[in-house]
C-alpha cells in the first residue's frame, strides 16, 4: 500500500513528519546569510505544517555569486537563527548548495567558469574552462559549505546536479567538451559530482542528511534520463547519497523547470519517473501540484515518496495544516502565472506571489497578524474585481461590517473575462476562492448594484474603497509613437480584448491582426483566442521580443511554442507601429521607418494597448467623504498581482513597499 502524503519519513537517520516539500527557489530576500524578511518567510511555512523545506541554491564559491552565499563562517549565525526560529514547528530543513558555471554571475566582470568555452543562453560571456586547481577548488568549497550548514543546525545539505548548472554542466556532453578526465565518457563526465559529495561527505560524515538534485536535459544532445539514472547507481554504490530529487530541463527550456499553467499538473514526471525509476533511497519529485490529492497520487503511482509543493506554499503556507483541519476550501490557490514568485525576481528584484500579498513582508503583512477591530466600523467597497474583494475579506477578518456593491451580476472584474481565454483559466481560481471567503466571512455582497456618489455618500461607512476597475482605450493611440494613432479604428472588424472574448462575434474572417502595445499577457490570451477560432494571426508590437512582461516568467516561451506550431500561421512584427486599419486588411510599418509600409490581411484587429481608470466616483466623492480610497485598476491600470496587493493594504497597518536583505545576525 502506497505511503500517505502526510505519513512521516525517515531520510538517513532524520526523521521528517510528512512528505511534502518545500523545493529549492530563489527569493531574493537574502543577501549573503540570512535576513529577517527570509526567516519570517521560512517561518510562515513551518508553522503551516510542511515537513521539509530547501533553501534557494546557494554558492560556494566566489567565482558564483548568488543573493544568498555560503562562502565563509559568516553564514553561519543566520543559519543558526533560522533554526530557532522553525524549530518550534518541527520542519526540517536542508540547503541546496551549487555552483552557476557559465550561467553564474562572476564579480568583478570577469568571465565565468565553465567545464568548456562553451556559451551559455544568459548572455554572460564565453566562459573560461577550468583549471585543474581551479576544479579543486571549487569541490573543496562545497565540502566546506557544507560543514557550516552542519555547524549552523540545517538539517541536511543538497547538491545541485540540475537545470543547467555547474554540475549540470560537467554531465552534460552538449557542454563539457574536456577530453581529460573530466569530460568525454559519462564516468569521466559524472567524476565532479562525485567528487563534490566525496567532499561533503568529509566534512559532515556519514550520519548527516545528503542528497542531489538530477534533471534530463531539454536540448539535442544533452543530458538524458538514462544516463542521469545511472549517476544514481554510481553514488549509492559509493554510498554518497540519502534521497535523490529528480526534476526536469536546463537553461535550454527554462519553462520547464518552472511550469506555467500552460503545463499539467505532474509535467515533469514522465521525465523525472525515469532517473527515479527503482531508486532504492527516498526519492523526491515535483511539477506544479496545488493539493495533497495531487501530491497523494504521485506516491500512489509508486514514482516517488516525497512531493514537492513549492508555488503551492507561496501561495498559502497554511495549506497543510488547513487541509488537516478539513478546510481544504479554504486554501488559496495557486494560478500558476509565475508573475510574483519567478517573474518578481525580475521585475521587482523580491520574491511575491499574485494571489498572496504577505509574500516577503511576511513580518509585517502575514495573516497571523491580523486582530479584531477596537471598534468595528462600516465599509463599503464599490467593485467586485480582485481589488474589491481582497480589501473586503480583510475587513471582514478584522470584523468589520462589510458591504461589496458590484454593477454586473457576477464577481470577479476583468478575470471574467480572462479565465475564459484558452490556457488561462487556471486565473479564475483565485477569484472563486475570494468569493467563497466573502460569503463566508459574512461581506454583504450587492450585485447588480451600480453606485452614484449620492448613493455611496447616503450609506454613512465609515470608510469608502473605490475599486472599479478600467476599461479598454480604443483610440488607436500607440505608446512609441502617440502622435500617430491608427486610423480606422472606429470599423465595426476593430475589437478589444473583452469584446473578442465575451463579445460572442461569430464572422471573424480568416486572418487577425493583434496590436501589443503592453507586453502582458493580455495579447497572448487574444492570440489563444483567435487561434482557436481558426484565424492566422499577425502579432504587431512596438517591443523587440513577444511580450516582455511575460520574458521573466516563462510564459511568453510557452506562448511562442504554442504560436509558431499552430497550423493557422503565425506571424511576428516587432518594432512595429500600426498606422492604418482598413476593411479586411491594415497597413503597418517599422517603428522607427514610417515610409516603409506594408499592407497586411486583416478580417479581424483586436487592439490590446493600456487600459483607462474607471476613477470618476473617488474624483465625485473625495472631497466629500473624510476616508476615500482608491484601488486596483481604477488607481492604475496594472495587473492581478498589484490589484490583489492595493486590496489587501488598503485594510493593513503600513507596510514597507521595499524589503529589506540585511542580514538577521550582523557579524
Amino acid at each position: 500500500m502506497a505511503a500517505k502524503i502526510l505519513d512521516p519519513i525517515t531520510i538517513n537517520k532524520l526523521d521528517v513528519k510528512n512528505r511534502v516539500v518545500i523545493t529549492p527557489h530563489g527569493t531574493f530576500l537574502s543577501v549573503d546569510s540570512f535576513s529577517e524578511a527570509a526567516i519570517a518567510y521560512q517561518t510562515a511555512r513551518a508553522r503551516g505544517g510542511c515537513g521539509l523545506s530547501i533553501v534557494e541554491c546557494t554558492s560556494t564559491h566566489p567565482s558564483s555569486v548568488n543573493t544568498l552565499n555560503n562562502f565563509d563562517d559568516r553564514v553561519i549565525p543566520g543559519f543558526k537563527k533560522m533554526m530557532a526560529s522553525i524549530e518550534p514547528y518541527g520542519m526540517r530543513m536542508f540547503q541546496q548548495l551549487y555552483h552557476g558555471g557559465h550561467n553564474a554571475n562572476q564579480p568583478g566582470k570577469r568571465p565565468p567558469l565553465a567545464p568548456s568555452a562553451v556559451h551559455g543562453t544568459e548572455l554572460k560571456g564565453v566562459p573560461v574552462p577550468l583549471l585543474e586547481e581551479q576544479i579543486e577548488e571549487i569541490v573543496a568549497s562545497f565540502g566546506d559549505a557544507a560543514a557550516r550548514c552542519q555547524e549552523g543546525g540545517l538539517h541536511g545539505v543538497e547538491i545541485h546536479g540540475a537545470h543547467g548548472y555547474l554540475v549540470h554542466q560537467f554531465l552534460s556532453p552538449l557542454v563539457n567538451r574536456r577530453d581529460d578526465k573530466w569530460g568525454g565518457s559519462l564516468e569521466n563526465r559524472m567524476r565532479f559530482l562525485q567528487e563534490v559529495l566525496r567532499a561533503v561527505r568529509k566534512k559532515v560524515g556519514r550520519d548527516y542528511v545528503v542528497g542531489v538534485r538530477l534533471s534530463a536535459s531539454n536540448a539535442t544532445g544533452g543530458i538524458t534520463e538514462l544516463e542521469q539514472r545511472q549517476v544514481v547507481d554510481a553514488l549509492i554504490a559509493e554510498d554518497l547519497i540519502d534521497y535523490v530529487s529528480g526534476s526536469y530541463g536546463d537553461y535550454y527550456e527554462m519553462r520547464y523547470m518552472v511550469g506555467t499553467m500552460a503545463e499539467p499538473t505532474g509535467y515533469m514526471l514522465p521525465s523525472a519517473s525515469q532517473i527515479l525509476k527503482d531508486v532504492p533511497l527516498p526519492r523526491l519529485t515535483a511539477g506544479r501540484f496545488r493539493t495533497l490529492d495531487e501530491a497523494q497520487q504521485v506516491l500512489n503511482d509508486g514514482i516517488a515518496d516525497m512531493v514537492g509543493m513549492l508555488r503551492a506554499h507561496i501561495a498559502d503556507p497554511n495549506l497543510i495544516s488547513k487541509t488537516i483541519a478539513g478546510k481544504v476550501e479554504e486554501v488559496r490557490p495557486c494560478i500558476a502565472c509565475n508573475q510574483g514568485c519567478v517573474g518578481g525576481l525580475f521585475r521587482e528584484q523580491w520574491l511575491g506571489c499574485t494571489v498572496n500579498p504577505a509574500v516577503g513582508f511576511e513580518t509585517y503583512l502575514a495573516e497571523e497578524l491580523i486582530e479584531p477591530a477596537g471598534e468595528p466600523q462600516k465599509i463599503l467597497i464599490v467593485g467586485g474585481g480582485p481589488a474589491g474583494m481582497e480589501a473586503a475579506r480583510i475587513a471582514a477578518l478584522q470584523g468589520h461590517k462589510v458591504i461589496l456593491a458590484e454593477a454586473q451580476p457576477v464577481l470577479g472584474g476583468a478575470v471574467n473575462a480572462a479565465k475564459r481565454a484558452p490556457v488561462l483559466h487556471t486565473i479564475g481560481d483565485i477569484v472563486d476562492w475570494q468569493e467563497r471567503e466573502l460569503f463566508r466571512l459574512g461581506v454583504e455582497v450587492r450585485l447588480g448594484t451600480y453606485m452614484e456618489a449620492d448613493e455611496i455618500l447616503a450609506e454613512g461607512a465609515d470608510k469608502v474603497i473605490i475599486a472599479t476597475g478600467s476599461m479598454p482605450r480604443m483610440d488607436g493611440v500607440q505608446t512609441e509613437r502617440p502622435g500617430e494613432p491608427a486610423t480606422g479604428v472606429h470599423l465595426p472588424h476593430v475589437l478589444s480584448s473583452i469584446d473578442l472574448i465575451l463579445g460572442g462575434k461569430t464572422d471573424l474572417g480568416r486572418h487577425a491582426l493583434v496590436l501589443d502595445d503592453t507586453g502582458h499577457y493580455e495579447a497572448i490570451a487574444v492570440a489563444d483566442a483567435l487561434f482557436a477560432k481558426g484565424l492566422s494571426v499577425t502579432w504587431v508590437t512596438r517591443f523587440p521580443n513577444l511580450t516582455p512582461h511575460m520574458q521573466f516568467n516563462y510564459r511568453a516561451e510557452t506562448a511562442l511554442t504554442r504560436f509558431y506550431n499552430r497550423d493557422e500561421g503565425f506571424t511576428l512584427l516587432v518594432n512595429h507601429h500600426l498606422a492604418e486599419i482598413r476593411p479586411g486588411e491594415a497597413v503597418v510599418h517599422p517603428s522607427k521607418a514610417p515610409t516603409r509600409r506594408v499592407t497586411i490581411p486583416a478580417d479581424t484587429v483586436v487592439l490590446v494597448t493600456p487600459n483607462e481608470s474607471l476613477r470618476g466616483l473617488y474624483d465625485e466623492i473625495r472631497h466629500r467623504h473624510p476616508n476615500v480610497h482608491l484601488i486596483g485598476d481604477a488607481l492604475a491600470p496594472r495587473d492581478v498581482q498589484y490589484a490583489i496587493a492595493d486590496g489587501h493594504r488598503a485594510m493593513r497597518p503600513a507596510a514597507p513597499l521595499v524589503g529589506d536583505r540585511s542580514p538577521a545576525v550582523k557579524v
